[in-house]
């Protein structure tokens, strides 16, 4: 694992279906055991966050990152950045500033996100 395998996964893979909302691809990136701590210290799980993402509306209109590092740790990367998004859920539109830390795993022959965590910045 590279630090540009690990930004193209994060940038052009994870980022990308989010945009598209493609499911598949997110399912087939989210490690079995993901987990998505949220800014307000909320924890969902691979199903729980897909579930929202599918069901409950949130659309990606476009996302920035900014400022990433890529440490690499064996089969293990950790990806800090900040990161700037346009979302709407339900037609109503938000912005969000964050800093990131995502935590990429090598299982098999893929990279699958293993956790991912933001803090809100004004």
């Amino acid at each position: 694992m590279t630090e540009a395998e690990v930004l193209r996964t994060h940038v052009d893979l994870f980022n990308g279906a989010l945009k598209s909302r493609d499911w598949d691809q997110l399912a087939a990136i989210y490690s079995d055991d993901y987990m998505l701590v949220r800014p307000d210290g909320s924890v969902l799980n691979k199903e729980e966050v897909l579930r929202d993402l599918r069901d409950q509306g949130l659309v990606f209109h476009s996302i920035e990152l900014d400022h990433q590092k890529v440490r690499i740790y064996g089969a293990v990367a950790v990806l800090a950045g900040e990161s700037r998004s346009v979302t709407s859920r339900h037609g109503k539109q938000s912005q969000a500033h964050f800093r990131l830390v995502a935590i990429y795993a090598k299982e098999g022959d893929a990279i699958r996100l293993v956790h991912f965590q933001s803090t809100t910045l004004s």
